[in-house]
């Protein structure tokens, strides 16, 4: 079991390449949801359908390594936007999570009573980050990404947009909020401080944000409801076929105020 104190948050991430195809249809059928085999059936590659079973299976093993559940007895019901949450008439539980993944990568974050939300893309694959840019974001991240040159433009497009996807999980409002809405100034250095700008959050709290990179060529960031004063402290750790967890050491790229990245012991 592992220790998750109020103010802490642990990212858990999987590469679906280190698992063989059968062990990942086999564990699948042995802890998802009807529901959840079925989704991931009806997905048309077996790649997809790979990166579904094991990002499902992350959520389900990590959440047991802080309370004494099985991961095949896991729950999960969803708010009006299609978040998801423990079931909380399976009793009550104080952790609330996110799930992303993206080719190669799958992460999950937990926390303890504290709305959550994650995001992870790889940041070399093509992508017409002035269009997007210009379609997507806010005036204010508009005008800054503008005056990048082009080899600068990629890495700073990938940084804003794990940011506002972890914010959309994170309100748990999904597409309901455009990207628009709301914008990150991100100043130089590293890490960079990291700030958001735009309407007020639907719930009166302490936003925090993080963005980090676990592997090379890819970057996940992290968006955090916390208490007024309070530290958010992150830590990293990596769930492997033969079933142990170990630490895992990620670089932090941006934080805001309040938040710091704090490598597990090991790392």
């Amino acid at each position: 079991m592992f220790d998750l104190s109020q103010g802490f948050v642990h990212l858990w991430f999987a590469e679906p390449g280190e698992w063989r195809e059968e062990i990942v249809v086999a564990e699948a059928f042995n802890i998802l949801s009807a529901d959840e085999v079925a989704r991931m059936e009806l997905l048309r590659f077996r790649e997809d359908q790979h990166l579904y079973g094991i990002s499902h299976w992350l959520v389900r093993t990590a959440l047991s390594h802080y309370e004494g559940r099985p991961p095949g007895a896991w729950r999960f019901v969803a708010n009006d936007y299609g978040k998801p949450l423990v079931d909380p008439a399976q009793g009550p539980s104080l952790l609330t999570f996110s799930l992303a993944h993206t080719r190669g990568l799958a992460v999950v974050a937990i926390t303890k009573g504290a709305a959550v939300g994650v995001d992870v893309e790889r940041t070399d694959r093509l992508v017409d980050a002035p269009g997007l840019v210009r379609r997507f974001f806010a005036e204010e991240e508009i005008q800054a990404l503008g005056k990048l040159p082009p080899e600068a433009l990629n890495d700073r497009f990938f940084l804003h947009w794990t940011l506002k996807e972890a914010g959309l999980k994170a309100l748990g409002a999904g597409l309901s909020l455009p990207l628009s809405t709301f914008a990150f100034c991100l100043s130089e250095g590293r890490p960079r401080r990291v700030s958001l700008f735009g309407p007020e959050p639907p719930r009166k709290a302490q936003w925090q944000w993080a963005a980090l990179t676990p592997r090379p060529r890819y970057m996940t960031a992290l968006g955090v409801a916390g208490t007024p004063g309070e530290t958010l402290t992150i830590r990293g750790y990596r769930a492997t076929p033969s079933g142990k967890a170990e630490p895992l050491a990620c670089e932090p790229i941006a934080l805001s105020e309040g938040i710091r990245y704090q490598p597990a012991a090991g790392a």
